[in-house]
């Protein structure tokens, strides 16, 4: 069972015993470990009547973890009580660990709980003489437990426990931007500067420099140890009003840009947190985003064949990276994935960025997990996670399907003005002549026009099951005619 599942009667009782004595930070801070940043934001928003214990399940429960680690952390912390709530909801074979606390519990529940239980018509009364000292090795031993692979029981049944997932806290919680420290803790080689050299290097954030805008602030070009960079700086907003979404996304971007490092993922030179903006500092591309070169009208800027396949060749290279090259055994699904997204270096070479919706994706031998919210941009993602909110490395597949057909086309992912709107089913769904869908600004290589259209409906099917994993994807596009 997800966390997420826990009836509510069962979670709320759990919740009230855990902030007691404000035991959800030990449980947060140390057995979770999530940083400072998130335990002080869960305080600030439980200021407000809601249960700090519930707000911190809502953060866990978002990365898909189960009950059974719940109760394995639980036991670190000798929250016997605790366990005796959720246990009903792990397998019998587990309430082992709450006997090695029978002692501290009242002698009603310690009754009921050493009560000799059937299971398949078989005594299974827990016999832990093998367990002594187990409480002890757990709780001095480092943030990552390392459990005991194996207990017996009577029986002589050998039962596996297993180890609780370590999260890496990719931003899936609010944080705020206090303690320049524990972030740079958490973000391993990535250099903290400060402020002021930022605000230095873009004239103070003169209004010339800038790059873009967004919800989120302004993009500023600077010149930063003489090296010219894009520095995102964050607007800071009303604080009782302003929902840090966009610092919980930088710090997600952090972490990712830090574990993941490829000749297709936009290299990441630093930030800054502590100053009165918080600041993500890249490296420049000169190149500017790929939604702007698909539909500039100046001819110079406007990208040749050879240049758009190679564009999507680098970018199915850094999906296929960050699919494959699995941390915790999981793959890294970016799930935002557009030609906004997608920035160009002065040699036209793509980089992958805005890492800040990125999440882990299910182990590979599962094909979706569930999620709890849906993130995204609506003409990019596909029905089985927009309904559903089934998340895979096939939302990443279905979105560079879509940036297929914009590469091919130039036209609009969504628009108003087509019988269908959106561009996945303006191509899909297409009648005529394909090539009369073809950016008619650029002339020839009408093969390689066919063959970016065709493996992009591919990555497009309906159902998720039949979609290419992107390194297919990325086999079929470096095999595309270049015949003019």
């Amino acid at each position: 069972m997800y966390i997420y599942d826990l009836p509510y009667t069962d979670r709320d009782k759990l919740c009230q015993l855990m902030d007691k004595d404000n035991k959800w930070q030990e449980l947060g801070g140390v057995h979770m470990k999530y940083d400072i940043l998130t335990l002080e934001e869960i305080k600030r928003i439980s200021k407000g009547g809601s249960s700090p214990t519930s707000e911190l399940l809502n953060i866990w429960g978002h990365q898909n973890h189960t009950v059974l680690e719940l109760f394995v952390l639980l036991h670190r912390m000798k929250q016997y009580q605790s366990m005796i709530l959720i246990k009903n909801f792990v397998d019998k074979k587990y309430h082992v660990l709450i006997k090695d606390g029978v002692g501290n519990l009242d002698p009603l529940t310690r009754q009921k709980l050493m009560q000799t239980k059937k299971t398949k018509n078989i005594d299974y009364k827990i016999n832990l003489d093998n367990y002594e000292g187990f409480s002890e090795k757990i709780i001095n031993s480092p943030i990552v437990p390392q459990l005991p692979e194996i207990v017996t029981n009577e029986n002589n049944e050998s039962i596996r426990f297993p180890l609780p997932k370590s999260p890496v806290n990719f931003g899936r919680s609010k944080v705020t931007a206090s303690d320049i420290s524990i972030v740079a803790e958490s973000v391993g080689g990535i250099p903290s500067i400060p402020y002021e050299e930022l605000q230095k290097s873009t004239n103070n954030w003169d209004e010339k420099t800038v790059l873009g805008k967004g919800g989120f602030g302004k993009v500023y070009k600077g010149t930063w140890k003489c090296t010219q960079v894009a520095i995102k700086r964050l607007d800071q907003k009303d604080q009782k009003e302003y929902e840090t979404e966009q610092i919980k996304q930088s710090i997600t971007e952090l972490h990712c840009l830090n574990a993941y490092r490829h000749d297709n993922i936009l290299p990441l030179y630093g930030y800054s947190i502590g100053g009165p903006h918080p600041c993500l500092v890249y490296q420049y591309m000169a190149g500017g985003s790929l939604d702007n070169r698909l539909r500039t009208k100046d001819a110079e800027k406007l990208l040749n064949w050879p240049q758009r396949l190679n564009v999507a060749i680098g970018v199915a290279r850094g999906l296929q990276f960050l699919h494959t090259n699995m941390i915790n055994r999981k793959p890294l699904v970016h799930g935002d994935i557009k030609s906004a997204n997608i920035l160009l270096d002065p040699c036209n070479q793509p980089r992958i960025g805005d890492f800040g919706l990125a999440r882990e994706g299910p182990q590979s031998h599962y094909t979706y997990i569930k999620v709890s919210r849906i993130h995204g941009t609506r003409p990019y993602l596909p029905e089985e996670f927009l309904r559903a909110k089934k998340f895979s490395t096939k939302v990443d597949t279905y979105s560079f399907g879509v940036l297929l057909f914009e590469i091919a086309t130039a036209l609009s992912p969504h628009s108003e003005h087509r019988e269908e709107k959106f561009l996945r089913d303006h191509v899909v769904n297409y009648q005529g002549d394909v090539l009369e869908l073809k950016d008619k600004r650029v002339k020839d290589y009408d093969d390689c026009f066919k063959g970016i259209l065709e493996i992009g409906k591919m990555c497009v099917m309906r159902w998720a099951k039949d979609r290419p994993e992107m390194v297919d994807v990325l086999i079929r596009l470096e095999g595309v005619s270049l015949n003019q």
